[in-house]
């Protein structure tokens, strides 16, 4: 390794792992002390870092303020350093953070909120295939129907909150006074997708949410059916199915095979 390479690399260290082993090949100025002016650099790149963290949890910022929102993005930069030069994902693990720290995971309504928006900004930033169209059902073998299985469209997914998150952040991007946080009664089901390019969320009632569960790992429309059957009754259910199935066609949740 060249003596710039091994350089580059010890000045990566300080700044990121506060390793000082590089103050040995800085020199002072007439001006300022090396460990000072590398405190600089440090203080610089974490700023950045928050920036970045800003950005992408801009509702968790405006529900907590400024200067919570920025201590709890210090915290989470130590537990987490950079470790990628995509600053996109940096911050993929703020949601976990939040529910397993021990001065956060009492307000689970953080973790949630963070959830929500990394589901939204996934949603966003994911590739765009072609999607399943009723034509494409048409072509399709009535004895084929049985077997039939689906795939999501890789900016569609889910995720349940605990709390009413999802509420505060409708008030939050309307730009008004969010709700105090609560627990939710019963699990919030969500189905994070994107329309007309934009990211957008939707509240699945049970049936659906399992429907749409199930439908993700693999299992048959036709299995689908006796399930939505055992579920809420066997009256209708290939019907309710079929309407399931028209209405994410429709959203353009589900990719052409």
């Amino acid at each position: 390794m060249s003596a710039l390479s091994e350089l580059q690399e010890s000045f990566q260290r300080a700044i990121v792992e506060g390793d000082d082993t590089v103050l040995a090949e800085i020199v002072d100025t007439s001006k300022e002390r090396r460990d000072v002016l590398l405190g600089v650099y440090r203080n610089a790149y974490v700023l950045r870092l928050i920036e970045f963290l800003a950005n992408d949890y801009e509702k968790l910022k405006a529900l907590l303020g400024e200067e919570q929102f920025e201590r709890i993005a210090r915290e989470y930069i130590a537990a987490h350093p950079s470790h990628t030069p995509n600053a996109r994902w940096f911050g993929e693990k703020l949601p976990d953070f939040l529910r397993s720290a021990p001065d956060y995971r009492g307000v689970p309504v953080l973790g949630d909120l963070a959830a929500l928006e990394k589901a939204l900004n996934d949603s966003f930033d994911a590739a765009e295939v072609t999607t399943l169209a009723m034509e494409d059902l048409a072509a399709i073998e009535t004895d084929a129907w049985a077997t039939l299985t689906l795939a999501p469209h890789p900016c569609a997914s889910r995720i349940d909150l605990t709390t009413n998150a999802a509420n505060i952040w409708s008030y939050l991007h309307r730009c008004e006074e969010p709700p105090a946080p609560a627990d939710a009664e019963s699990p919030v089901r969500i189905l994070v997708s994107r329309d007309d390019g934009m990211a957008v969320f939707r509240i699945l009632d049970g049936e659906e949410a399992m429907m749409w569960d199930e439908a993700a790992d693999g299992v048959s429309f036709g299995v689908l059916c006796e399930m939505i059957a055992a579920h809420s009754g066997e009256e209708d259910a290939a019907s309710r199915a079929a309407g399931y199935l028209s209405a994410w066609i429709g959203r353009g949740l589900l990719a052409r095979p």
